[in-house]
């Protein structure tokens, strides 16, 4: 069982990843923004991380920029966001995340890219 990190501020979002991630058997703690995010990331512990762009307090790409200024161990990161302009999957390669998809998403890959991203085949 692997610990992933949700972090997504919309309800039904939130759910729909919970739901498969769950099913699949992982342990997941929700964080709906990025202020909670980074607190609980401080607290370490996790080998995943499904972040958001859009958050409340702060957004995916502070948190990032945040966390990797400060040199704390960032988790594998999955960025799943409605954002599907290449300057944003850019940045999110830039600031070290590990894999990028859009929402809406096809559960069959992000299924597989959550697997892959935790080593399980």
């Amino acid at each position: 069982m692997k610990k992933i990190l949700l972090v997504e501020d919309n309800e039904i979002n939130m759910k729909l990843f919970y739901d498969i991630l769950s099913f699949q058997g992982h342990d997941i703690e929700k964080s709906f923004d990025g202020e909670d995010a980074y607190d609980k990331i401080l607290k370490g512990g996790y080998d995943l991380m499904i972040l958001d762009i859009a958050l409340p307090k702060m957004d995916g790409f502070t948190l990032l920029k945040k966390l990797k200024g400060e040199g704390v161990n960032i988790p594998k990161t999955l960025i799943v966001s409605a954002f599907a302009m290449d300057k944003d999957k850019q940045q999110a390669k830039m600031l070290g995340c590990d894999n990028y998809i859009t929402k809406p998403i096809d559960v069959t890959n992000f299924i597989a890219q959550t697997n892959k991203l935790l080593g399980i085949k």
